[in-house]
């Protein structure tokens, strides 16, 4: 009974994720193996797409911006992810409140490491009534750069694009505890999906 019910969960978390993925995203891998100890196969050539939820820091006073989460990634299963980043005005009119560059680090459950570089932008939602805002909309350009274990050699590019919010409280008079953090060691949490193309060498290869 209980394995009916995990299956059942976990197949309607499934089809929630594609249907809000589908939007945007068109998979085209096989579905994925059966059974809890099943480990997904890593194909040369593939789509990859990632659907995380993660947690940040952000130094104010040096933009240093760091990510940390969890993300299910089409080709790999459920992976860490790590971000390295420094974000700072663009100035300008017209620009982007926030550019950021630096790196992303996707780790497997077996420890193989998938390295990346990103380059992107971050803006308030407009919609947001809160001054200052506390919802912002961002945009990373990926280019994978290598990486480790059977990941070693990995090219690709893609695009990551999400929403992020600054938690807390808004001061004395905050009645809304719904956007507070759980503690004190990150800012922000945000949600992202990823849409991009994995190359690995070919088992033959030197």
């Amino acid at each position: 009974m209980q394995l009916v019910e995990k299956t059942t969960a976990q197949n309607l978390y499934k089809t929630g994720v594609a249907a809000i993925a589908g939007l945007a995203l068109l998979p085209v891998f096989a579905d994925p193996p059966a059974g809890p100890d099943a480990r997904p196969t890593i194909s040369p050539a593939a789509r990859k797409t990632i659907n995380a939820g993660t947690v940040f820091r952000f130094d104010f006073n040096t933009g240093q911006h760091e990510v940390r989460g969890i993300a299910q990634v089409s080709n790999l299963g459920n992976c860490r992810v790590y971000f390295d980043v420094i974000a700072t005005p663009c100035g300008g009119d017209g620009q982007h409140f926030l550019c950021a560059e630096g790196t992303m680090t996707l780790t497997t459950l077996a420890g193989d490491k998938l390295e990346t570089s990103v380059v992107g932008w971050l803006d308030f939602d407009p919609n947001d009534p809160k001054v200052p805002p506390s919802m912002g909309k961002f945009h990373y350009d990926v280019t994978v750069t290598g990486g480790t274990g059977k990941l070693a050699g990995a090219r690709g590019h893609g695009a990551i694009n999400g929403a992020s919010m600054f938690v807390g409280p808004d001061g004395p008079d905050d009645t809304d505890p719904t956007d507070d953090g759980f503690c004190d060691g990150y800012v922000g949490v945000a949600t992202w999906l990823y849409d991009g193309v994995l190359l690995l060498p070919h088992p033959s290869d030197p």
